[in-house]
């Protein structure tokens, strides 16, 4: 029985099988040049007796177990010279300002201003929450995308002040 039906191949589907290609053949080449070094050094001992195979684990042992009591013994000892120190970072003196200048807002916010600001804000946050208003809030947000965060620049500035 002849299939009609065609299975189709998503575009995520081909990325993917391509990906695991690629992983595979760097498997395999692993694994080749795996393959390869054994072979070498297995070339390169075939002579070793067992007395040279002993030898050479006597000194590899002695020479990390050697290592690893140098390290153990020189951490613990009141040696005050190390050699990685650990220093505060500092902000260079001769830094490059940037094009971008702090926001100064030396202007005086009168109350009628900040309380238009504080309504706006509130008819805002009534859009969002009723489900017929949230298709203007969006739009507005959308149209208008850094209004709340100004909104939220000048009335943390307008109470700053306020304390003082």
């Amino acid at each position: 029985m002849k299939f009609t039906f065609k299975r189709k191949i998503k575009k995520s589907d081909v990325l993917e099988t391509a990906k695991n290609n690629l992983w595979q053949k760097f498997d395999q080449a692993n694994l080749r040049l795996q393959y390869k070094c054994a072979n070498w050094l297995e070339r390169k001992t075939a002579h070793f007796t067992r007395l040279n195979w002993i030898v050479i684990l006597l000194c590899f042992t002695v020479f990390t177990t050697g290592c690893s009591i140098y390290l153990i013994v020189n951490s613990f000892s009141g040696n005050k010279n190390r050699n990685i120190t650990v220093t505060p970072i500092t902000k260079p003196t001769n830094l490059v300002p940037t094009k971008e200048k702090p926001l100064e807002l030396n202007t005086i916010i009168s109350e009628t201003e900040f309380e238009k600001i504080t309504s706006f804000r509130r008819y805002m946050d009534s859009l969002g929450r009723s489900p017929t208003g949230k298709k203007t809030h969006d739009s507005i947000v959308l149209n208008r995308p850094g209004l709340l965060d100004s909104l939220t620049i000048i009335e943390n500035y307008y109470y700053s002040h306020l304390k003082n």
